[in-house]
């Protein structure tokens, strides 16, 4: 056998192999021969079936069924001799093959890249510090309160804060647009759900009030269609209503599970909740910059099929459409517009953590386990139940002991890294500076 390896693009291999015909025309006569002993054709006793008889019925078929089984072998052989370790699916190309000619053929791949993992001493971290005051639990319960308005009927003119029920429909150069239409659509004035210029409008209406106006869409509107364009919008008014915030009493406490102890109660329900998912938000900043890091000294070149296969695994968990015939070139476009960035981090992510704990001989902690399953448990009715079920389904556990092994490199990682606290305030990591929202969403 002859095998030859050419380095194409990037990680993209092509392994050709070449095998005598020598080595495959007695496998394809051994195959023939057995056949022909369990054959049963006119003519002939059982058993005692000509060989040449069954390679006229049968030879096309045994020979590519032996190739197949060939090429299956050959190729194996040929990674460990070159020490390739493939990713995806690979594209096989075979010459013709007639009987008494050698058989060649070639594969083309990606590779797993080779690297040693570097960085992972002295990764600058910088970990808030942060306690929750008295004063974030009263603006949390106020938040609280806001999310649980009630809205009361009002007959004056609308003013910021209040909620205006209406239907609307917008024309562009009197055609349609997407989202151009409404119905009994609530409208929070000031609250910038909707453009600022179309919540400006409906100030100062009724209820019952009838208008019109043109808005001017912004250049980086979501939708093409629509954007740096002005459209004419006709809008009645259903309701206007204002906000009546619910008083701090039984009721109120009892929506949050708060059966007892009052406002007192409530206030620790608030306080321990907020504590825990400070915690975590921490956790994971702090897990963010040590994996940045990471990224940042292991600068690797990636298989695309391994970016194309995180791709498909996010595009699964965040529920998109299956692809049909009509749409599967568009959703695949949109897939990787809205993907790529974040899957090619995974990816390499993955590559360099596996890595990693194989060059550091990283073994899972099985105490680590346990803290594990209740934290996934502890959401359910019945934690014991679940925990039980876990330990009972091996497949089950390997989710869970790869969120354990993934603490613990966060862990091994954090050790090592260089630790700077700064004091902040729960609101600088609860509620982060963020871009403005997608004007796409609303009018």
């Amino acid at each position: 056998m002859q095998i030859s390896v050419e380095e194409l693009d990037g990680l993209k291999r092509r392994v050709t192999v070449q095998i005598p015909a020598q080595d495959i025309e007695p496998k394809i006569r051994d195959r023939l021969v057995t056949l022909s002993r369990r054959l049963k054709v006119n003519g002939f006793r059982p058993g005692k079936v000509p060989v040449k008889v069954a390679k006229g019925m049968y030879g096309v078929q045994v020979r590519e069924e032996i190739l197949e089984e060939v090429m299956q072998h050959s190729f194996q052989e040929a990674l460990l001799q070159e020490k390739l370790n493939p990713v995806g699916m690979p594209q096989v190309e075979r010459k013709d093959n007639q009987e008494g000619q050698d058989l060649e053929f070639s594969v083309t791949f990606e590779v797993v890249p080779e690297f040693e993992v570097q960085g992972v001493e002295g990764i600058p971290v910088e970990r808030p510090l942060v306690q929750v005051t008295e004063s974030d639990v009263d603006t949390m319960i106020e938040t609280l309160r806001r999310q649980n308005t009630l809205w009361n009927d009002v007959q004056r003119p609308a003013q910021t804060g209040d909620q205006v029920t209406i239907d609307f429909d917008g024309k562009q150069g009197g055609e349609d647009f997407p989202g151009n239409k409404g119905e009994s659509v609530p409208v929070i004035l000031g609250s910038g759900r909707m453009l600022k210029d179309f919540e400006d409008a409906l100030l100062g209406l009724q209820t019952g009030a009838e208008t019109q106006f043109d808005i001017t869409f912004p250049d980086n509107y979501g939708s093409a269609d629509i954007a740096g364009k002005t459209a004419h919008f006709t809008v009645k008014v259903h309701t206007v209503a204002e906000p009546v915030l619910p008083e701090l009493d039984d009721e109120f406490f009892a929506k949050f599970d708060v059966r007892e102890g009052g406002l007192d109660g409530l206030r620790k329900s608030v306080r321990d909740n907020m504590e825990r998912e400070l915690q975590e938000r921490i956790k994971s900043q702090v897990k963010s910059r040590l994996m940045d890091g990471l990224l940042t000294a292991n600068d690797i070149l990636l298989p695309q099929a391994l970016v194309d296969a995180q791709i498909e695994q996010m595009a699964e968990q965040m529920a998109f459409p299956k692809a049909t015939k009509e749409n599967s070139e568009m959703l695949a476009q949109l897939k990787s517009e809205l993907l790529s960035k974040e899957a090619g981090r995974r990816a390499a992510l993955g590559l360099i953590i596996s890595r990693m704990i194989k060059a550091n001989d990283i073994q899972l902690d099985e105490s680590r386990l346990r803290p594990v399953l209740e934290s996934l448990a502890s959401t359910y009715e019945e934690p014991e139940e679940v925990i039980r079920w876990y330990e009972q389904h091996p497949k089950a556990m390997e989710s869970v002991r790869a969120v354990a092994m993934e603490e613990q490199v966060v862990d091994w990682l954090l050790e090592r890294a260089v630790v700077t606290e700064k004091v902040s305030s729960f609101d600088e990591i609860m509620k982060p500076s963020q871009a403005p929202a997608n004007p796409s969403e609303s009018v």
